[in-house]
């Protein structure tokens, strides 16, 4: 007689692990699309080195970011908060691939003041896509059974919020600042300065909240690759039973 339940419980473990595979795959995605994505935006050398890379580095870089949310999307899909966190980390991602061919016309025509801005904008949105993307983590460590993970997504997923909402503050009352009429020589020679030398103050505020998210991303990965190989044999193993009885 076929055990009927034993055979539905297998089908489960199989759809839970192909899941997990492509949680996997999501992660990596993520992880090698962060720095790569940090690179093409930042670099402004490269638009005058490599035109054509110039333009397809970063439009690659956020289509491997989505790639990375789609895959991650497909895992406990029935979470509703999961689920709401993965379509706005997905809707900040399509935004920021929208404007990112913004960056080649500012490089070409720097001055017009709506190449500027959608510049500015992608910068905020890709700051607003980092700190989605760290509160998708914690929501999924929290459905990770590991408490030492959990303990230090939540620890490190929190500082970086924090540092995130305080450089998107900065930036709002940057170019709140610049808006002003009459402003002291001064404070127009700093801005000037800040305005010249923004490619590398971009680096330098976001390498360090990108690196801690990829820290993270890591992590997560890791710990599932490490039972990913046991639930494997122990799927294997079920499926041999099955078959010598």
């Amino acid at each position: 007689m076929i055990d009927v339940t034993n055979r539905s419980s297998l089908a489960l473990k199989k759809s839970i692990l192909k899941s997990v595979g492509r949680l996997i795959r999501g992660l990596s995605a993520l992880f090698w699309g962060l720095p790569l994505a940090l690179l093409a935006e930042a670099h402004t050398d490269l638009y005058a080195r490599a035109r054509e890379m110039g333009v397809l580095l970063p439009l690659l870089a956020n289509a491997m970011l989505l790639f990375g949310l789609f895959q991650i999307g497909k895992f406990q899909p029935q979470e509703r908060i999961w689920s709401k966190a993965v379509d706005r980390s997905i809707l900040i991602g399509v935004l920021n691939m929208g404007l990112t061919p913004f960056l080649f016309f500012w490089h070409d025509f720097p001055l017009i003041p709506f190449y500027s801005f959608s510049v500015a904008l992608l910068f905020f949105c890709g700051l607003t896509y980092l700190y989605h993307l760290n509160f998708l983590l914690k929501r999924l460590a929290f459905m990770i059974p590991d408490e030492t993970l959990r303990h230090d997504t939540e620890l490190f997923s929190g500082l970086n919020r924090r540092m995130l909402s305080m450089m998107m503050i900065c930036i709002l009352l940057y170019h709140l600042v610049w808006l002003s009429s009459s402003l002291p020589a001064p404070v127009v020679f700093f801005l000037k300065m800040v305005e010249n030398a923004r490619p590398w103050l971009t680096v330098f505020m976001v390498v360090m909240p990108v690196a801690m998210t990829m820290t993270m991303v890591w992590k997560i990965k890791e710990i599932l690759l490490d039972n990913f190989y046991d639930w494997s044999l122990e799927i294997n193993g079920n499926v041999e039973s099955d078959g010598n009885g």
